[in-house]
């Protein structure tokens, strides 16, 4: 398997799936939150909405390829993580450990090398 690189620049379908995968976290994030707010009214629930609507600024940056957005989409998804298992959503919770594992492979790494 030969080993991925920079060359094929922003638009590689690694560093589009890592946004893809950011953006399917954040939706999740936004439906969860808003639901769980609206029903139970848990103020808890609002910081994920806000944390989506952070994942949705960062979808942009890290479709570009920028270094910072990478890693704050770690810190994200970290945070993501420990936020829905609060509120026992353990599917975001699947998804967002998915989001930090696919970050950190080394052939999607390599896509936002810091420059």
């Amino acid at each position: 398997m030969a080993e991925a690189g920079p060359t094929g620049g922003p638009t590689a379908p690694e560093v589009r799936n890592a946004g893809l995968l950011l953006l399917l976290a954040s939706i999740t994030g936004l439906i969860v939150g808003g639901v769980e707010y609206a029903l139970w009214e848990e103020e808890l629930a609002l910081l994920g909405v806000i944390l989506a609507i952070i994942g949705f600024c960062l979808y942009t940056q890290v479709v570009k390829g920028d270094y910072s957005a990478w890693m704050m989409g770690v810190i994200f998804n970290i945070i993501a993580i420990f936020l829905y298992a609060t509120g026992y959503n353990w599917g975001g919770v699947a998804l967002s450990l998915i989001c930090v594992i696919y970050f950190n492979l080394p052939n999607v790494k390599v896509h936002f090398e810091q420059r």
